[in-house]
């Protein structure tokens, strides 16, 4: 997930307003994301290369997203995947990944990582060469991107700012935010060249493979909506989800 924006307790009927791209190579094996075999309260797709998975939610209100940090060293030795990370916390494991990443956090590669409860989101950065960091974040509108919290891609200052506007304006609308996560114009200047300020990236080999948006209303109403994207943008499906999560308190 190269690009992602979470509205949390912004609009007064909607306390967790969601949504993604998530950029890696097609050549890549991922499952869709479904209802889990091995824990069927998890909701989120998987990662068929190295396990774990990059964005998910469960039943017990609990939601993980995770981007990669390219910038920073990868591990040389013993290298754990990012998306471990997730994982732990929509199966809620005991003691997990999250639990013991103070002294595993040099095994992972550069992580930015959002995990929320009904009530609560924290963030969580690090990874090697970089020092891991929690933060408990109040009420606002956080991105995160593959770069620094603190340095975020021109296309993510958009995005945050794009959310905000249309929360302003009404109830989040599945089919409003999937367009801006679709848009494939420049929506900044850049005079920098580790990136195109590109929300939509339709590249031959690495693109952005899904497009997911997440609501939850104060009743505990979730909708998880995925659409997926093949080689040069081509649209290959389209999933959504409707369960009940706790009320946030």
């Amino acid at each position: 997930m190269c690009l992602l924006s979470i509205a949390w307790q912004v609009h007064p009927d909607y306390p967790l307003v969601f949504l993604g791209n998530r950029d890696e190579f097609h050549a890549r094996p991922a499952a869709a994301a479904d209802w889990w075999q091995d824990n069927p309260d998890v909701l989120g797709g998987i990662d068929l290369e190295a396990g774990g998975s990059w964005l998910g939610m469960n039943r017990a209100g609990r939601f993980a997203v995770v981007t990669n940090r390219p910038d920073l060293p990868a591990p040389e030795t013993n290298a754990r995947s990012r998306g471990e990370l997730v994982t732990a916390w929509l199966k809620n494991e005991t003691p997990s990944a999250i639990d013991l990443l103070s002294e595993r956090n040099a095994l992972y590669g550069g992580f930015g990582l959002l995990l929320a409860t009904p009530g609560k989101l924290q963030r969580l950065t690090g990874g090697n060469g970089a020092e891991l960091r929690q933060d408990d974040l109040p009420a606002g509108i956080y991105g995160l991107s593959n770069t620094a919290v603190d340095d975020p891609w021109p296309k993510l200052t958009w995005l945050n700012h794009q959310l905000g506007h249309l929360l302003e304006t009404g109830p989040p609308d599945h089919g409003t935010l999937l367009e801006l996560l679709l848009y494939d114009e420049p929506v900044a200047a850049d005079t920098e060249p580790r990136v195109a300020a590109v929300p939509f990236i339709e590249g031959a080999d690495y693109g952005t493979r899904s497009a997911s948006v997440v609501t939850v209303n104060n009743a505990g109403h979730c909708r998880f909506t995925e659409r997926r994207f093949g080689p040069g943008g081509r649209p290959m499906g389209t999933s959504e989800f409707d369960f009940q999560v706790p009320e946030s308190t």
